[in-house]
């Protein structure tokens, strides 16, 4: 067991050497005021930068095997150009989630404005209604492409290309035809049963 006259003898050894034995004294280890003023005076003028990235690392380490977690930010309030710095410093390949821009072509077209603009003038025209049950309002509804989204690149964007269906219409019309090829004749056989 570490004594006090112990603690005392350790004033002469190296600091790493202090912060081990130190270490084994407990939580609840009561320090003299003697004490710690003789560890205060056989620490100064040691050479240990608190902020080198070696340091940082030794600190985390030591933190994390005693599952001991760094502050917490919550709750500080940021202003807003800081908010923007964060935001700035990961985006794109700046980002831990960057794998290479490997986001397909399709889901970018998706995503865009021009689609959801898209899409509510084609709702807007239809009058928010599914143009084959003819309900409004309370179901899901999708802007379908009448004429395939993949191969007729030049209608992705034309109102008059896009219909309203609820979710359920789109779903039993793609269970029937498929996702590709899709026609007005489709549709129109859809309209007819």
């Amino acid at each position: 067991m570490l004594t006090s006259q112990r603690l005392l003898e350790c004033g002469n050894q190296s600091l790493e050497s202090l912060e081990n034995k130190m270490s084994t004294l407990g939580k609840h280890w009561k320090l003299s005021e003697e004490i710690k003023n003789k560890i205060s005076v056989s620490m100064k003028g040691k050479n240990h930068p608190p902020f080198s990235e070696e340091w940082k690392r030794h600190i985390g380490e030591g933190l994390k095997r005693n599952g001991i977690r760094p502050p917490s930010r919550k709750g500080i309030k940021q202003t807003e150009e800081t908010k923007k710095k964060i935001s700035e410093s990961n985006k794109g390949e700046k980002s831990y989630l960057w794998k290479g821009g490997i986001t397909p072509e399709n889901l970018k077209i998706r995503h865009n404005i021009e689609y959801r603009l898209w899409r509510e003038a084609v709702f807007a025209r239809d009058n928010w209604t599914c143009q084959i049950c003819e309900r409004r309002g309370s179901q899901k509804l999708n802007a379908h492409h009448i004429n395939n989204f993949s191969t007729h690149i030049d209608l992705r964007f034309a109102i008059d290309n896009g219909i309203t269906l609820c979710e359920k219409c789109h779903k039993e019309f793609h269970k029937k035809y498929g996702y590709k090829n899709n026609t007005m004749e489709q549709l129109e056989k859809v309209f007819t049963k």
